[in-house]
């Protein structure tokens, strides 16, 4: 699905920025990069071609975004490598040749862009699973987290990030993870502590990574500690706790003290580790390259308020099966609190913090970028409201499958254009007038939900079809079988869901 609308291209400078430390890493084993060579994303009074990286101490140019998707991205650059020889040229031109690009065009280039920029198609299924199987450690049915899976997948800006080099995607990946991993260490706490233990490990092994993806993602730490300790912490009385704070807590954490150690050791070592580049490239560990040039501290209130019913920004109205999710929120707070107040806390921090800076909206991206790593964590309220769905009438039934299904081609419409192309439209348009961004954060009109109507789809599928017209089939045939792959992945689930409401 997630390759079946890719645009397979880099659409936004700062995933070029990305993609050129991908490409340094692989071939150089450098982060040094060359930059864009034009005028792209310079805030005023910036020289034109100094978006995205910072001079090191060194003199050699680095990239000032996360190095975490570069690394992940790492195995994609070095198959498209492997494969540039032997791919016909006709491939490479199946990508638009209309839109803004920040690399000079030709074929071995191409090709390199086209496939890294697929990393984020298997990061958001990946994302799904992990979903899948944190609502079951936590305890929730099959059927429930197959259905929330599957609506993550198909009704949130998941599924139009995907298109993109963005980090936010591997951010909420890893996130996830974390979560999953705290879970199992609660679940198997009881019966396998040494098994806990590594879970915990493995929590704060992606908690420390978390940081290396975006700088961001460190205010999310206080949320994930709150979710590892809760279990201990919700044993404790409140007469324990008088006059012997410390020390009745401390016992209550002996189960664990060696996963929760380690945990603090290993995401102690990642935030470490981006001290430490920080510091060797640009002699200062909190400096990570912008400078202040890009943005600053301000009041929070507009960020506020657009994040969440702003129609270019808004959370709830692009990612609406999350949305669908609000309904079963008290049900999740009952059934696993630990889990629910992690995700609350978690889009609450991101939300403040992001709504403080400059740069809230994200620059030329759909909806509410900084958000998007919070929703998979957020869709704990649509498994919630799954479990209650028997016990609802039936026309609130109807009315929640409706939501989904309207949830998913929603998403799926703003899946198959690209708003970089139409934020430049927006820039073009006089009804703008200079105020490009007000424009598209506030006026309904500049929503891309109905901007989209007037592009063309921006989707590699179609390239390959007009190949195929044109006497080249080779591609086409490489989506038929990815089709007849996501066919029987959606048989697969498809027969797992019906086996779950069966034994229900």
């Amino acid at each position: 699905m997630f390759l079946w609308t890719a645009p397979g291209r880099i659409q936004f400078p700062d995933d070029e920025i990305v993609f050129q430390t991908t490409a340094s890493l692989v071939d150089h084993g450098s982060l040094a990069i060359a930059g864009i060579g034009h005028r792209t994303g310079e805030p005023p009074g910036r020289p034109p071609g100094t978006f995205g990286w910072a001079e090191g101490q060194d003199g050699r140019r680095y990239g000032f975004f996360g190095h975490g998707l570069s690394l992940v991205a790492a195995p994609m650059y070095a198959l498209a490598r492997v494969t540039a020889p032997v791919v016909p040229f006709a491939w490479t031109r199946a990508v638009r040749s209309d839109h803004f690009t920040f690399h000079v065009r030709e074929a071995r280039s191409d090709w390199y862009h086209l496939v890294v920029s697929l990393t984020h198609c298997f990061v958001t299924a990946a994302t799904a699973w992990l979903l899948v199987r944190w609502l079951a450690w936590l305890g929730f049915s099959a059927r429930a987290a197959l259905w929330t899976g599957v609506a993550y997948a198909t009704g949130t800006a998941a599924w139009p990030y995907a298109r993109t080099f963005l980090s936010e995607p591997l951010s909420a990946m890893v996130l996830l993870a974390a979560a999953v991993a705290i879970a199992q260490a609660h679940a198997l706490r009881a019966g396998s502590p040494r098994a806990a233990d590594c879970r915990l490990w493995l929590a704060g092994a992606a908690a420390g990574f978390a940081v290396h993806v975006h700088v961001l993602n460190l205010v999310a730490w206080p949320c994930l500690a709150g979710y590892a300790l809760w279990p201990f912490g919700a044993g404790l009385k409140r007469h324990e706790l008088k006059g012997r704070f410390f020390g009745t807590c401390l016992k209550a954490l002996a189960p664990a003290r060696r996963g929760l150690i380690g945990a603090a050791l290993l995401a102690g070592l990642g935030l470490g580790s981006l001290l430490l580049g920080q510091w060797l490239r640009f002699g200062d560990p909190l400096e990570t390259g912008r400078f202040g040039h890009y943005s600053e501290w301000t009041f929070p209130w507009t960020g506020l308020w657009a994040q969440m019913v702003a129609p270019g920004r808004s959370l709830w109205l692009y990612a609406p099966a999350a949305t669908l999710g609000l309904v079963g929120l008290r049900a999740a707070l009952r059934r696993a609190p630990a889990a629910t107040w992690l995700a609350l806390s978690l889009l609450a921090t991101r939300w403040l913090v992001v709504s403080a800076r400059t740069d809230w909206y994200g620059g030329w991206s759909l909806g509410p970028r900084h958000l998007v790593p919070a929703i998979p964590l957020l869709m704990i309220g649509f498994a919630a409201a799954v479990e209650e769905l028997p016990r609802r009438t039936a026309a609130v039934r109807r009315l929640f499958w409706a939501g989904v299904v309207a949830s998913a081609a929603l998403t799926g419409w703003l899946a198959t254009r690209s708003i970089f192309e139409w934020m430049i439209a927006l820039t073009n348009d006089p009804r703008s007038a200079g105020q490009v961004l007000e424009t598209s954060h506030f006026a309904w009109s500049a929503s891309p939900i109905a901007g989209f109507f007037t592009l063309k789809p921006d989707v590699l599928a179609l390239g390959a079809v007009r190949l195929q017209q044109a006497g080249h089939p080779g591609m086409s045939i490489g989506f038929g079988i990815v089709a007849l792959v996501g066919l029987v992945a959606a048989g697969l689930v498809g027969r797992a869901l019906w086996r779950a409401r069966a034994g229900r």
